[in-house]
């Protein structure tokens, strides 16, 4: 297949002569090792000689053993003058945090990047790495990087729909029925590139079947034993079908049959796994705004409706905001709001940079303006399927904007 540039590529080349180690994460089969790849080529095209690069997977056992037993020896039969050593798949290394940590400290002319699969394991690498590692996430195709591999005339125009928008600029185009168009598709299969890249529609279907049987065997069941296997898909069914909802405890142990002790200790786990993020309460006031329940959100949608078994391709009010957060995310730390009251705004994304209301039909409620009356953001969008426009409430101005082009 040919390859889709990642949005992450620009940061990783940003890094790439200085010593820190880059660990890029992610889930499984979110491109990871095909970025490694590309890293390669671009040591290449930087005049870094063949011999001078080292690839190594760890996916093959004779080689993790034989770095796990002895990495300084492992190491020192590689080295050049400078090497650069790209680890794929380093979750599979017993104390690999410890051993990057040696590594980095023992070898000068080294460059070390590597990548993993799951945080469960990679998150204790911050303790032995602080001041030494720079993350990378790499996550399922954004809408952007689908478009990429889909027309590229149609990312190039959507960047500019986009730009306008953060200008605070009503958009017009006569485009928004094919990027919707190819929404449908994105919320429908999700955006993994293997299976956003298949066109056969069953082979989609069968691709996210097996990717999450996957992650349940090699990230949940590898990690914390069998008997995690049925709590953790009846759990995940359970978030699915609750996406956008405060989430009580009490509430999804009695939904999903998994004990409330057990719900609190595994969302962070799933969390880890690059498979949902759970985002908190934004709150002033203390008396009458909710702190404590937080919501879920899925990172990829086709994930999502695998757990729901539902492929109709409908874009419901869920779906859409689901789409949104993600949308959001790279913009900055993001939160909900919501009142003791039933007051709610979908998200509010720094500290009131950006305040988002997300409603498919376009049409403000009484809570958006409650909040527009209490706080002042930066920037206030009603995020719609199609509606464009500018609206008032309270005497504060909002933008009405596609969710594609927020």
């Amino acid at each position: 297949m040919e390859y889709v540039p990642r949005d992450v590529e620009p940061e990783i080349e940003k890094w790439l002569e200085d010593r820190e180690i880059i660990l890029i994460r992610g889930p499984r089969q979110s491109g990871k090792t095909t970025l490694l790849m590309k890293i390669r080529e671009m040591l290449l095209k930087r005049g870094v000689d063949e011999k001078d690069i080292v690839l190594v997977t760890f996916e093959d056992d004779l080689e993790r053993m034989k770095f796990e037993k002895n990495p300084k020896e492992f190491i020192g039969f590689h080295q050049t003058k400078k090497t650069w050593f790209l680890f794929d798949e380093a979750q599979y290394v017993k104390d690999i945090g410890k051993i990057l940590k040696l590594l980095y400290d023992t070898y000068t002319d080294a460059k070390f990047i590597a990548t993993g699969s799951s945080s469960f394991d990679l998150t204790e690498l911050g303790k032995y790495l602080v001041g030494r590692v720079i993350f990378i996430d790499v996550l399922p195709f954004s809408f952007s990087e689908f478009l990429r591999a889909k027309s590229p005339k149609h990312e190039k125009k959507l960047i500019e729909l986009r730009a306008e928008t953060q200008l605070g600029k009503v958009i017009e185009t006569g485009f928004l029925g094919e990027f919707n168009s190819y929404l449908k598709e994105y919320l429908k299969y999700g955006a993994y590139p293997r299976i956003a890249l298949e066109e056969n529609e069953s082979k989609k279907v069968e691709l996210l079947k097996t990717l999450f049987s996957n992650y349940v065997e090699k990230d949940v069941v590898a990690r914390f034993g069998t008997k995690y296997r049925e709590p953790a898909i009846l759990l995940l069914k359970t978030l699915a079908a609750s996406v956008g909802s405060p989430v009580k405890y009490e509430t999804l142990s009695q939904q999903s049959g998994v004990s409330y002790n057990e719900v609190k200790s595994m969302l962070p786990l799933l969390q880890d796994s690059f498979v949902i993020n759970i985002i908190k309460p934004f709150h002033r006031n203390i008396s009458t705004e909710i702190r404590k329940n937080p919501k879920v959100y899925f990172l990829d949608n086709g994930f999502r409706n695998n757990l729901l078994g539902d492929f109709s391709g409908s874009i419901t009010g869920q779906t859409l905001e689901n789409f949104v957060y993600c949308q959001l995310r790279s913009k900055g730390k993001v939160n909900y709001w919501r009142t003791t009251s039933g007051g709610e705004l979908d998200f509010v994304v720094g500290d009131l940079e950006i305040a988002v209301e997300v409603k498919k039909a376009g049409k403000t409620s009484r809570s958006f303006a409650n909040f527009l009356s209490e706080y002042a953001p930066k920037k206030t969008f009603l995020v719609s399927l199609d509606d464009i426009g500018y609206g008032e409430s309270n005497g504060k101005k909002y933008l009405k904007v596609p969710a594609v082009c927020l």
